[in-house]
């Protein structure tokens, strides 16, 4: 710059550097705070992604389930139970349709019995007692030959 100035000008002064510097920091740590935020948001309002369980089928013989009893097993990444009453077998979700517990056989009484709340649902899983506000989920299967085929 020249040291001399002509009459009526003003030296020029850039702006200050910290100040810039101020501005762009902060101006950056909003845009990455607008960034976050937006895809907390974002991850809030979709839905989860779809369960990676193999799809695949569950094979047991009938043998494994004598009358009168029941067997747990897991299908496609949730709890099924397996009974043999005097009616056949038949399958159900064992995730109480209250607040997700697992129910119980009681052979005894011929009812599946959440423990927890005290739910109870007859062998056709229908509702008999207690909060759950909906039957359990009948699981689908097949029996072939003599084997019970989960689908």
């Amino acid at each position: 710059m020249s040291a001399e100035l002509n009459a009526g000008e003003e030296e020029i002064i850039p702006e200050s550097n910290r100040r810039g510097f101020l501005q762009w920091t902060l101006g950056g740590l909003l845009f990455g705070g607008f960034v976050v935020a937006g895809n907390v948001v974002l991850r809030y309002l979709m839905p989860p992604p779809p369960r990676l369980e193999k799809a695949h089928k569950v094979s047991i013989p009938v043998s494994q389930i004598p009358k009168g009893s029941s067997l747990m097993l897991k299908h496609r990444g949730a709890p099924v139970l397996a009974i043999h009453t005097e009616e056949g077998i038949s399958a159900f979700s064992a995730v109480c349709t209250h607040l997700g517990c697992l129910v119980k056989w009681l052979p005894a009484e011929n009812i599946f019995y959440c423990p927890c709340h005290a739910g109870k649902f007859d062998v056709t899983g229908k509702v008999l007692a207690g909060p759950p506000p909906e039957p359990l989920h009948p699981a689908k299967f097949e029996i072939v030959g003599d084997n019970i085929i989960f689908l």
